[in-house]
C-alpha cells in the first residue's frame, strides 16, 4: 500500500512540476486513454480465461444488468432532482 501511495504522490508531484507544458499534458491525456484501453483489454482476457466466471456468466450477467440499470436510473433521477433544486432559474 505504501508503494501505491508513493507512486501516486510521485505522479502528482511530476504533474505539478510539468503542468505548464501543454504539449506534454495533451500527450499524457492520450497515454492515459490508451492505458485504460489496455487495462480493459487485459481484464477481459483475465475474465475470459477464468473458467469459474465463464461458467456462471448467466447468473452474473443478470445480476450485473440489474445493478447497472439501477445505478443509471438512480443517477438520472438524482441528477434531475439536483438540477431542479439547485439550478432552477426563476
Amino acid at each position: 500500500m505504501i508503494t501505491v501511495i508513493g507512486i501516486m504522490g510521485a505522479g502528482m508531484l511530476l504533474g505539478f512540476l510539468l503542468r505548464r507544458r501543454k504539449k506534454l499534458m495533451s500527450a499524457n491525456e492520450k497515454l492515459i486513454t490508451y492505458a485504460i484501453y489496455l487495462l480493459l483489454f487485459m481484464m477481459g482476457v483475465s475474465i475470459g480465461s477464468n473458467q469459474q466466471i465463464m461458467g456462471s456468466l448467466n447468473s452474473i450477467g443478470i445480476t450485473a444488468l440489474l445493478v447497472s440499470v439501477g445505478a443509471v436510473t438512480g443517477s438520472i433521477l438524482l441528477g434531475f432532482f439536483v438540477n431542479r433544486i439547485f439550478f432552477k432559474s426563476k
